[in-house]
């Protein structure tokens, strides 16, 4: 089972955002258990110690208590405040409760040993995200440098450097910029697959704020500005235009 199936399966248009939201946050929390980096609970057998007290409550509940536990390090993606975007009205209890017992029932199917890399980009493409990008563009990057990535990937690109680099912390060396809540959510992913609690994200930057002289970020020194190629979807077409922004940076859009 794919994330996407997983993310929209029977699931009406107006209700999309939060059912994809809140299975993508399903499937990382799955795979953050099977990792060993939090207490077994979608995937203890049986859903055990939620049979103990549930009571009355749904399994909807059972996932807003999770979504809030795992905010706890890392509101982005679990708060739905944090990221600016779902769940609408009526929040996760405008889920189905078969739809959820439905993800609930699949945690045993999903496939935990899949390579990071694949699962990431799954993940993008459940939230409608571009996936298409060359990755092998990319420069190295030194422990002591800095890197921004610019809104319209979600993270992937500054996943892909991490991954490929042990010596680099996502907390450490990457900002991310995202423009939508899609971008943050997956960027927060990318987070939690990282290990990496304190990540600086940047939230709702649309291009144009980047225009603005007196944006904070222009007031950084980064060693490199990462982004997508436009013609992978990138809201950038001038890389010139970008290194004066970023005196010194030097600029990657794939």
């Amino acid at each position: 089972m794919s994330v996407a199936e997983f993310a929209i399966a029977d699931i009406s248009q107006d209700s999309w955002p939060t059912a994809a939201w809140a299975a993508c946050l399903v499937h990382a929390l799955v795979r953050d258990e099977a990792a060993g980096r939090r207490p077994a609970r979608l995937t203890e057998p049986g859903l055990a110690t939620w049979n103990r007290f549930r009571g009355r409550l749904a399994v909807t509940d059972l996932l807003a208590l999770l979504f809030e536990d795992a905010a706890v390090l890392h509101p982005v993606p679990f708060s739905a405040r944090a990221i600016g975007g779902p769940p609408g009205p009526g929040g996760l209890d405008r889920l189905p409760d078969s739809l959820v017992q439905t993800w609930l029932e699949a945690v045993p199917t999903l496939d935990l040993e899949r390579p990071s890399a694949e699962y990431i980009a799954a993940v993008a493409s459940a939230l409608e995200l571009p996936t298409r990008m060359a990755r092998s563009d990319l420069h190295v990057v030194k422990p002591h440098q800095t890197v921004l990535e610019l809104p319209g990937s979600g993270g992937q690109l500054a996943h892909h450097i991490t991954s490929s680099q042990s010596n680099l912390a996502l907390q450490d060396n990457f900002t991310i910029a995202c423009e939508t809540w899609q971008e943050l959510t997956l960027a927060g992913i990318v987070a939690l697959d990282r290990a990496a609690p304190h990540t600086r994200f940047v939230s709702e930057l649309a291009p144009d704020d980047l225009r603005r002289p007196d944006h904070p970020l222009r007031q950084r020194n980064f060693d490199f500005v990462i982004g997508l190629h436009p013609d992978k979807g990138g809201h950038f077409h001038i890389s010139d235009e970008l290194a004066i922004w970023f005196s010194g940076a030097k600029v990657l859009l794939v």
